[in-house]
């Protein structure tokens, strides 16, 4: 069998439209799904027993099921209850709720990895309680957790493509479209690979230059 990625040409704005797409459905997951694990870490973190309760079957329940069905739960199951959702709009809620279960926990690692001693040395030291948050809670662990947070943007850009499933126009779903017009299967799925590939390694690479002044800093 002769490849022959020639054919492809013609859809070269419509694969980058696709990854754009897909980099957005994302990006816009990530910051939800952030926002929601904060919410999310807070309830796991509280002392009562209600919110933690419900923080930790919430976490369980997203971790433990298949990001596919829950896709198919927020596209399908959402409308009979009033709520209908484009696909892109479904896209992202379900990825967000995907994504915030496993952020909250790595907020969670990267806390709890915060010796109680600086914590108690701020208070010693007469710090305010919002600067003690920022400086000696928050910074150490956004700072802890940056490789597992970006291995967690990656994997969602990744996961992005199961989107395709409910017509989401993002890579995947252009990929499968071209190669029923062109029948160049392995030739689309090849230049498919290196697009999401390309991406993953530029969040992998910022996020080590990022991780890299960080720890220069701490040095200082």
């Amino acid at each position: 069998m002769q490849l022959y990625f020639g054919d492809l040409i013609p859809y070269s704005e419509e694969l980058l439209r696709g990854l754009g797409i897909s980099v957005a459905i994302t990006a816009a997951a990530v910051v939800l799904g952030g926002l929601v694990g904060i919410i999310v870490y807070a309830g796991r973190a509280s002392h009562l027993r209600a919110p933690r309760l419900l923080a930790s079957s919430y976490i369980e329940v997203v971790r433990n099921t298949p990001l596919l069905l829950q896709l198919y739960l927020v596209y399908f199951a959402l409308p009979s209850l009033g709520i209908d959702l484009d696909p892109i709009t479904a896209g992202i809620v379900a990825l967000s709720v995907n994504n915030s279960a496993y952020v909250a926990e790595i907020y969670r690692a990267g806390f709890e990895a915060i010796p109680k001693g600086l914590t108690e040395a701020a208070s010693a030291l007469g710090l305010s309680g919002r600067t003690t948050f920022v400086h000696v809670r928050l910074v150490p662990a956004l700072r802890t957790v940056l490789p597992a947070l970006t291995n967690q943007v990656i994997l969602l850009f990744l996961a992005s493509s199961v989107a395709s499933i409910i017509a989401v126009p993002e890579l995947m779903h252009v990929m499968m479209g071209i190669t029923t017009t062109t029948f160049r299967t392995i030739e689309t799925f090849v230049v498919g690979g290196i697009l999401y590939f390309a991406v993953a390694f530029v969040l992998a690479l910022t996020s080590r230059v990022i991780e890299t002044r960080m720890i220069r800093w701490r040095a200082v």
